[in-house]
């Protein structure tokens, strides 16, 4: 009994040690509004843990009160609680790669598959219900124009792909402080 005494006592104490690491934030407590409602809010966060409580906050404020937040924690500055903040913010969207042959998915290529096969064929080939035949070219599985299908479908997705990214470009990133 002593050991397991002695045990549990030393396994709490490395938990406690790993608490108090410098910079640590333990808890955020405080009230605020959103810009998209009128109400407000008392929220409380546990970082460790994931844990968040948003509740309304019915109490009329003294006059003059304001929006505030605690940050209790282990020697914790304010340039880390900045960076806590900030990477509480939503991230930028991230540019798309360029599609490739290689990058459609099995369902886009069925798509152009079908689409294919809607296609005039073009002189010299038939289909023969199993094949396309041309007696210059011999026979395929695929439409003799559905590799310029695929292209004109990888042409389009990636102008709709460059103008995502030229949002992206032209959006500003801004830091939740002024000259961080």
């Amino acid at each position: 009994m002593s050991h397991l005494k002695s045990l549990h006592q030393k396994e709490g104490r490395v938990y406690v040690d790993r608490l108090m690491m410098s910079g640590s934030i333990f808890y955020v407590g405080g009230r605020t509004k959103f810009s998209d409602d009128n109400n407000l809010y008392t929220l409380e966060c546990t970082p460790r843990s994931e844990a968040i409580s948003l509740n309304i906050f019915n109490k009329p404020l003294p006059p003059g009160s304001k929006n505030c937040f605690v940050f209790t924690g282990y020697q914790i500055t304010e340039e880390q609680v900045k960076q806590w903040l900030q990477g509480c913010a939503p991230k930028p969207p991230v540019k798309k790669e360029n599609y490739t042959k290689f990058s459609l998915s099995a369902k886009e290529k069925e798509l152009l598959k079908m689409q294919a096969s809607a296609e005039k064929l073009p002189e010299g080939w038939f289909y023969n219900g199993s094949h396309y035949v041309s007696m210059m070219d011999g026979k395929k599985m695929e439409h003799p124009l559905f590799d310029d299908i695929v292209q004109k479908f990888i042409n389009q997705k990636n102008e709709e792909i460059k103008l995502f990214n030229q949002r992206i470009d032209g959006a500003k990133v801004s830091s939740l402080f002024n000259g961080s």
